[in-house]
């Protein structure tokens, strides 16, 4: 006797709908492939920008601020320091790589280069300074001396 192969009715469904969602997961990977392309290929190829790292920037001044614009920054080549200031209150600290934070008055007109939020900014002799979006940290990576400027914080050590 001859045994028969069963097979079910349901295979073929369950093969073609596996198909139909593969089909429809490439063809929205190719349509948002093509929304990208309408993108400069210029712009496709830029490498994200930071702040201060430009052609001879380790002999410029360099402006920077946060995101939020509440604090703006000051680095000079020589004499090497930091300088930030709180723009509403006009409250500022200088760092440089020797010595500890020390209060100063600033009134930096400019505001430069706006920081990406969470982006840290290193600098020649051991200083950097990090922000967040209302906030500046800067510091001396091998020393004490730092100083945070933000909307309710204006310290330094």
């Amino acid at each position: 006797m001859k045994k028969r192969l069963r097979t079910s009715v349901g295979a073929p469904r369950a093969t073609t709908g596996l198909i139909l969602a593969v089909c429809i997961a490439c063809l929205s990977v190719a349509l948002c492939s093509a929304g990208a392309s309408a993108v400069s290929p210029r712009a496709r190829i830029a490498a994200p920008h930071f702040a201060c790292s430009g052609p001879n920037s380790a002999n410029v001044p360099c402006h920077f601020a946060t995101p939020n614009g509440n604090v703006r920054c000051l680095w000079t080549p020589k004499p090497d320091n930091v300088a930030c200031e709180r723009v509403a209150f006009r409250r500022g600290f200088r760092l440089d790589p020797t010595g500890r934070a020390k209060p100063i008055s600033l009134n930096l007109k400019r505001r430069g280069e706006t920081l990406p939020t969470d982006q840290q900014v290193v600098f020649p002799h051991s200083l950097s300074c990090q922000d967040t979006d209302t906030t500046m940290t800067c510091n001396q990576d091998f020393g004490l001396g730092e100083f945070k400027l933000g909307p309710k914080i204006s310290h330094g050590a």
